[in-house]
């Protein structure tokens, strides 16, 4: 036994190494930077500035609080006539200039934002002075004008020599410098360096006969494999007892949900969501998972008690073989995700593999949540009608049809605290965008997921001497 906990040891530390590696590449830009905390606002309008005539520059001074500025939005107006000529707007360091560019008035939209994409972002101004110009060719009567709003006394506007009072109505969005970038290579070798240190310290008090929870567990799983991997296949068996399809029901849950939720939905969000079907299949597959995975757990104690008061097994043996089945549900449920993506034109981008991280932290995530439902359910038989309950109001305190974007600032933070918000959120974004969430949506994710774990395991282990007594 002790080659093969050497081997598998071994075995876990390259992995973990090839993993570490990889993930730079994958991470790719959102490695380096985050959206900033510190933009610059737009303000509401509610006065509108000269005419943009030839001749007359419209300018505004502000600080630069962020390490790239990426996007600037302004809003016009046009006074609801035919207009003529080509607006330009600048982004100057003094007489330096940062960014230009230049349009047809016309394409200009009527009293809503207009964005400006810098495509070669403006690196290192932070803490700068900067200056957005805004001027045209146009004729009096058929120029446009900039909207602005005059509420602070303090702040200012130049119109050609002429101070006026107000702020135009502009944004400046950016990302800031996430330190890990510029250090990840220290920070991974530190990690591979305490996970080898880990795995040899627990090899360590296995050969010296001083065993830690995670070489007890390894033994565990190894001697009882073959209790697991029949436990698995009868929950399969007991699943899809005298039906049809079988298997194939995994395939068609998660379609037809997400069908009929489409068809209910679709009309209020597919406009305000990217890929809106694929979104919503990926979030009916995720959370799906999770509900069976819990429900399952919840009763595999009370469901196995003629087996329990008899043979000596470890206990935690069967939430875990209910957590394998429903992940093995959930690896056939992929299937249709992934050819909704190749059907409906999502490109699958090397950073869609980070899309598994999350999947594999929501279901330790599930396993927690199952193994400290099952201790609960030997003691309070009640608890499966309340998690039934629990769940559903779960479902849609989740966006799941629904965009994240909708939820009024004042409720995002409550929103933030529910750890499937995070696993599915993030999941999507890899899948959907083809790019790696800002490291710490890693760092939540993976601590919701241990938080939940540790509480599971504790409060299994603590009541799982009383469960003859009760079952």
């Amino acid at each position: 036994m002790q080659k093969k906990l050497r081997r598998l040891f071994l075995i876990t530390e390259l992995i973990f190494m090839v993993m570490v590696g990889a993930f730079y590449f994958l991470a790719g830009e959102q490695l380096v930077y985050k959206s900033t905390k510190s933009p610059i606002e737009m303000q509401d309008a509610d006065s509108v500035s000269y005419e943009l005539v030839n001749g007359r520059v419209i300018s505004q001074d502000f600080v630069c609080e962020m390490d790239r500025i990426e996007q600037i939005t302004l809003v016009f107006t046009k006074f609801y006539r035919e207009v003529k000529g080509t607006v330009s707007i600048e982004l100057r360091e003094g007489e330096r200039l940062l960014f230009k560019q230049s349009l047809d008035v016309n394409e200009i939209p009527e009293q809503q934002r207009l964005f400006l994409r810098i495509v070669t972002p403006i690196r290192n101004q932070r803490g700068r002075t900067l200056t957005l110009r805004v001027y045209a060719d146009s004729f009096e009567g058929s120029a446009a004008a900039v909207m602005m709003n005059q509420a602070d006394p303090d702040s200012q506007i130049l119109v050609g020599s002429k101070v006026v009072k107000g702020t135009l109505c502009f944004s400046v969005n950016g990302s800031d410098e996430i330190w890990l970038g510029r250090y990840y290579w220290y920070v991974a070798a530190a990690l591979v360096t305490a996970m080898a240190f880990f795995l040899y310290a627990s090899y360590k008090s296995y050969v010296n006969g001083r065993y830690n929870h995670l070489v007890r567990g390894i033994l565990a799983v190894y001697k009882y494999s073959f209790l697991i991997s029949q436990l698995v296949l009868r929950d399969f068996k007991s699943k899809y007892k005298r039906s049809i399809l079988g298997v194939f029901w995994s395939f068609l849950n998660p379609l037809m949900t997400m069908t009929v939720q489409f068809l209910v939905f679709s009309t209020f969000f597919t406009n305000d969501t990217q890929n809106y079907p694929v979104y919503l299949l990926s979030g009916v597959v995720c959370f799906s998972f999770f509900s069976e995975c819990t429900t399952m757990c919840l009763s595999s104690i009370s469901a196995n008690a003629r087996l329990i008061t008899k043979v000596y097994i470890p206990k935690y043996i069967f939430p875990l073989s209910r957590s394998i089945s429903s992940s093995i549900n959930l690896a056939i449920s992929l299937v249709p995700l992934l050819l909704a993506c190749l059907v409906l034109g999502v490109p699958i981008r090397p950073q869609a593999l980070l899309f598994f991280y999350f999947l594999a932290c929501l279901i330790v995530f599930a396993l927690g949540i199952g193994m400290f439902l099952s201790a609960l359910m030997v003691f309070f038989r009640d608890i499966q009608f309340l998690w039934t309950v629990l769940t559903q109001i779960w479902m849609y305190a989740t966006p799941i049809f629904y965009p994240a974007e909708i939820i009024p600032e004042k409720f995002k933070f409550i929103v933030r605290l529910n750890p499937l918000y995070h696993f599915i959120g993030n999941a999507r974004t890899c899948l959907i965008s083809g790019i790696s969430p800002e490291p710490s949506a890693y760092l939540y994710c993976f601590l919701f997921a241990m938080l939940s774990l540790v509480i599971g395991s504790y409060t299994f282990k603590k009541t799982q001497d009383r469960f003859a007594l009760y079952l």
